[in-house]
């Protein structure tokens, strides 16, 4: 998964007015954090790459105390690196890093889960029921894209349904590691088909109201993920 340190400043920012624009309610600090951290996640800055504050500053049209702020963001993360002399560079996400973001994700998601089940609630379960019907569609139809998609709805779906903002907050923050190791996980063999029946598992648990099922469930779904994601990232390493 390795890239050349250069990359195309105009290319990469090209899209942020847009992206700005359709969360014009987002502070400028978070804006900037949340479109840094998509390009790094998925390559589109590659490893090694020296992100400067004042052609961030210029390049997405604005001030260096929102671009600073962000970094600082991603550097807490472990997505940048700040050296005394060379500026803060973008770093490679390592196993271990997988295998944590993997960890956290799996814990937290399997537990809010359990929360979803457990709340009994029926406007939950009819997202999730209905999320469900759609994804079976698009994997019959061959429309990975929108499958993908529907996924991420599913996903959000358990987050903002647990009822517990902490938890939904930092599982919103490492959705978009978890959506880009998928991606990857989809290429395996009749991985996608896998993946339905685990959700299904998960939907079914969830309307038994069985909190403990939902939550023995979901970290299966993400462990099996992991598992999956691991081996390619092992292979395309030549490990």
């Amino acid at each position: 998964m390795g890239r050349e340190n250069a990359y195309n400043n105009n290319e990469i920012f090209a899209g942020f007015a847009e992206y700005a624009a359709q969360n014009e309610f987002v502070p400028m600090r978070e804006l900037i954090y949340q479109y840094l951290r998509d390009t790094i996640i998925d390559f589109r800055i590659p490893a090694g790459a020296h992100l400067v504050e004042d052609e961030l500053a210029e390049n997405l049209n604005a001030s260096r105390t929102p671009v600073r702020e962000a970094l600082r963001k991603l550097e807490s993360e472990g997505l940048v690196k700040h050296h005394r002399r060379r500026g803060v560079e973008v770093r490679q996400l390592s196993l271990d890093d997988v295998t944590d973001i993997y960890e956290v994700a799996m814990v937290l998601e399997a537990y809010a889960a359990r929360l979803v089940a457990e709340s009994g609630s029926a406007d939950a379960l009819d997202k999730l029921q209905t999320l469900l019907r759609k994804m079976k569609s698009a994997i019959d139809e061959g429309n990975s894209e929108q499958e993908q998609e529907l996924h991420k709805r599913f996903h959000l779906t358990i987050y903002e349904s647990c009822r517990n903002r902490r938890i939904e907050e930092i599982l919103k923050t490492y959705s978009s590691y978890i959506l880009l190791f998928r991606a990857y996980t989809m290429q395996e063999p009749g991985r996608m088909l896998k993946s339905w029946e685990e959700h299904d598992a998960m939907v079914r648990a969830i309307e038994m109201r069985d909190g403990k099922l939902a939550e023995r469930r979901t970290f299966e779904h993400m462990n099996d993920s992991k598992e999956v994601f691991l081996k390619q990232w092992r292979q395309m390493l030549g490990e």
